[in-house]
């Protein structure tokens, strides 16, 4: 097309070569005689000659406009097909492009001459080449237009998604397909982003469900026990002797303790998701971090006559938010005093390697078969189990003990067989790199004897 744009125009040079062939082929005709012919007819011969000269010049200038304009036409006719914001291409029923535009090759990253002959599918992924042959063939088959997008390859190797619209046709009698190509990569990003927005808030939907089941049902136990006292010491109040009044607070207290523990688990995960806790790592000592836990957790421990034990050496530093530190322990450690049975011990210790320190949470309990443990960090999932003397959880602390590590670069997980107890291990960064990988943060089997002393003793 662009090839009969630039087509050579007639120069003075050809007027000039066209007008000596015309006088070679007038010598070599047979000589006009005037001879018996009077006045007024070689005068009415000049007059003819005279307008059919003067209608050559306007024939001529009416080529020449014509011409101008067919010019203009295929100026008009270059932008609309060459320069337009989507690629023409027309292939031929075996499949070979016959014609393509400029916007094609563009799209394609090749030369446009190199197009011409090629087969299509040379320039479209392998794993979209059926979708191309299926409506190509149908197209001949019955004629009728067919769209499909797949994804094409550019001279580079680099892909993007394209939408083709295929139209049949007429080509100097043989049957052609005219193909409209679109580059709509963006579209596509698009949408995949909305789909992922549509996934994160379907997740975002269930977790919500399941925060309000966990409300509803986790604080209505301890509330029917705090109600149900409370009545008890309204209409008893003065009939009780002093051990039952013991026993009863003993109770509310019990129940207190259970709602507090919700809500500040309820509230932690709720600032988190809502984006408002602000991560503060730092370099930080680790048995530090777990003895303030354990001191806080000293008389549940007491209760069930459970020991805990601490084999982390006082140097041991970790990088790391010590206010999600202190919640993931804290809530680990809850999590083992609850399966763990009375008469037992709750081990806390730790392994580093040159990036990484992996703090182990250990009790000889219950334990969890690989089912459970495959869901328990999964807040769509229901988890809540009772404990060893029938304590009840709402399955949020370990949700946030995910996310805390998670946000601080590490990653939670749990080894654990039924009836044999379980270890909840998670990873944190160090910030000085210390000796070997591998190094377990106790010495030798003396020494952590030693350090494996019931932890209200150090305290």
């Amino acid at each position: 097309m662009s090839d009969k744009k630039n087509a050579p125009r007639q120069t003075p040079a050809d007027a000039a070569d066209l007008r000596k062939r015309a006088e070679k082929q007038a010598v070599a005709m047979e000589p006009i005689s005037l001879s018996g012919q009077t006045p007024e007819s070689v005068r009415q011969v000049l007059h003819e000659l005279r307008v059919h000269q003067i209608e050559l010049t306007m024939q001529n200038e009416e080529l020449r406009r014509a011409q101008a304009e067919i010019e203009a036409e295929r100026a008009r006719y270059f932008d609309l097909y060459d320069l337009a914001p989507v690629g023409y291409v027309t292939v031929s029923e075996k499949g070979l492009i016959l014609e393509a535009n400029l916007t094609v090759a563009t799209l394609l990253g090749v030369n446009r001459g190199v197009l011409v002959k090629q087969p299509l599918s040379l320039f479209i992924l392998k794993e979209d080449q059926d979708i191309y042959y299926l409506h190509r063939k149908k197209l001949f088959e019955t004629g009728v237009p067919q769209e499909w997008e797949l994804r094409l390859k550019k001279l580079d190797g680099s892909l993007f998604f394209a939408s083709l619209e295929g139209a049949f046709a007429k080509t100097n009698g043989a049957s052609t397909c005219r193909i409209v190509i679109s580059d709509i990569t963006a579209r596509k990003h698009a949408e995949l982003y909305i789909s992922r927005m549509n996934e994160q808030l379907q997740l975002a939907l269930a977790e919500k469900d399941r925060f309000f089941s966990i409300i509803a049902h986790d604080l209505r136990s301890p509330m029917i026990g705090l109600v149900g006292v409370s009545r008890l010491l309204v209409n008893n109040a003065m009939d009780f002797p002093t051990n039952e009044l013991h026993a009863v607070a003993v109770s509310m207290k019990d129940a207190a303790e259970k709602l507090f523990t919700l809500l500040e688990n309820l509230l932690e995960w709720s600032s988190l998701n809502r984006g408002i806790i602000v991560f503060d790592p730092d370099e930080i000592g680790l048995k530090d971090v777990i003895l303030r836990s354990t001191e806080l957790l000293r008389t549940v421990a007491d209760q069930k006559k459970v020991v805990l034990c601490c084999t982390v050496p006082s140097d041991v530093k970790v990088f790391a938010d010590q206010r999600m530190l202190d919640i993931v322990l804290r809530n680990l450690l809850t999590n083992a005093l609850k399966f763990s049975n009375p008469g037992s011990s709750v081990t806390i210790g730790a392994t580093r390697d040159e990036a990484t320190v992996v703090i182990a949470v250990q009790d000889n309990g219950v334990g969890m078969d690989h089912c459970t443990a495959a869901k328990i960090f999964s807040l769509d999932k229901t988890t809540s189990r009772i404990g060893t003397k029938g304590e009840r959880g709402s399955g949020i602390g370990l949700i946030l003990c995910k996310e805390f590590v998670e946000k601080q670069g590490g990653r939670i997980w749990v080894e654990s067989t039924s009836g044999q107890g379980s270890i909840f291990k998670f990873s944190l960064p160090i910030k000085d790199r210390s000796p070997g990988p591998g190094t377990i943060l106790h010495t030798d089997a003396s020494k952590r004897a030693m350090m494996c002393q019931p932890i209200m003793n150090h305290s």
